[in-house]
């Protein structure tokens, strides 16, 4: 989806070799340090900026931004911050957020959490799923288990067919035995 963008294989890359940030989404022991990457807030580069410096930015416009095909995704997930995680499913059961509810590293908990996958209408005005995946029990590049979606810049290994094994050759590995069931929409 990022392939040929410059720009957004930058912050895509997040490897053993190279990482354009030393933490993506790993932070310990506090969870609520805002780290990692998100293509929509950075990291960003001020000209002339210096350590104290305050900036101001005002978005005046946001236009999807297309890859080499001309096409633009976008993403959203069903996690353990949103309206889902404080309310009970349709069918009244509750809602698990996996390794957000205790200890990370337990593959027993349930998680109930997915993400799903957009593609943007060229007019921007309207998007339609492409495909959506559960949330799996998987590892970075550092060794960090990631039993729930803690933080943007969480790559994940796919099994849906098309896609490369660039996640995969990265370093980001997925347990087998908890793998993410993918369901396309197209």
């Amino acid at each position: 989806m990022v392939a040929g963008d410059s720009g957004m294989e930058s912050v895509f890359e997040w490897s053993t070799s190279v990482m354009n940030v030393e933490r993506r989404g790993a932070t310990e022991p506090s969870l609520f340090q805002a780290d990692g990457v998100h293509v929509l807030t950075g990291p960003i580069y001020v000209e002339d900026a210096e350590p104290g410096d305050v900036v101001a930015v005002e978005i005046l416009d946001l236009k999807p931004r297309p890859n080499q095909d001309g096409k633009t995704y976008g993403s959203n997930a069903a996690a353990w911050w949103g309206f889902q995680a404080r309310n009970d499913k349709a069918d009244g059961t509750p809602y698990y957020p996996g390794g957000f509810m205790g200890n990370g590293s337990d593959p027993t908990l349930p998680n109930d959490e997915t993400v799903s996958i957009y593609e943007l209408d060229p007019s921007g005005e309207y998007a339609t799923l492409n495909y959506m995946f559960k949330w799996p029990f998987l590892t970075d590049p550092k060794g960090v288990l990631r039993n729930y979606y803690a933080f943007p810049g969480t790559c994940v290994p796919h099994d849906y067919p098309g896609f490369s094994s660039k996640v995969t050759d990265m370093g980001w590995t997925k347990d087998e035995t908890r793998g993410i069931e993918c369901a396309p929409y197209a």
